[in-house]
C-alpha cells in the first residue's frame, strides 16, 4: 500500500521555478523576465539553491496579467494600480482595526452607564 502525503507549503516560499511560474501564471517566461526587470516581482532562492518564484508571486504574476491582458495597461501603469490596491488593502485593515477598537470602547461605555445606572438606583432607594 502506498500513501501519498499532501504537502502545503507557504504562500511566500519558493517553490516554482520561473519555467512553472510563467506557466502558472499565464504568462511567457520573456514576460516573467521583464516583470523581474521592471522589480514587479523578484525571484527568490530555493531551497535547492536556485532562484524560484512562490504561490504569491504567481498569483501576483497573473492579477499583472489580467490587468495587462483585460484592461490593456503597459507595465507602468499596472505598477501604479498594484500600490493604490496596496494602499486600499492598507487602510481597510486599519478601517478594520479601528471599528474594533471603537466596538471595544463602545461596550466599556455601556458598562460603565449600565454601573452608573446601578448607582443611581441604589442611591434612590436611600432618599
Amino acid at each position: 500500500m502506498t500513501v501519498m502525503a499532501i504537502v502545503r507549503h507557504a504562500d511566500d516560499e519558493p517553490n516554482y521555478t520561473a519555467e512553472t511560474a510563467a506557466r502558472l501564471a499565464g504568462i511567457s517566461q520573456a514576460f516573467l523576465r521583464r516583470c523581474v526587470r521592471e522589480g514587479l516581482v523578484q525571484p527568490k532562492v530555493m531551497p535547492g539553491g536556485g532562484l524560484g518564484f512562490s504561490t504569491r508571486d504567481v498569483r501576483h504574476l497573473a492579477r499583472i496579467r489580467r490587468l495587462r491582458d483585460d484592461l490593456g495597461l503597459d507595465l507602468a501603469a499596472v505598477e501604479v494600480v498594484l500600490h493604490l490596491r496596496r494602499q486600499v488593502v492598507d487602510l481597510l485593515i486599519e478601517l478594520s482595526e479601528q471599528e474594533h477598537q471603537a466596538l471595544i470602547r463602545e461596550r466599556q461605555l455601556l458598562m460603565e452607564i449600565q454601573e452608573l445606572r446601578r448607582q443611581l438606583a441604589e442611591d434612590a432607594l436611600w432618599r
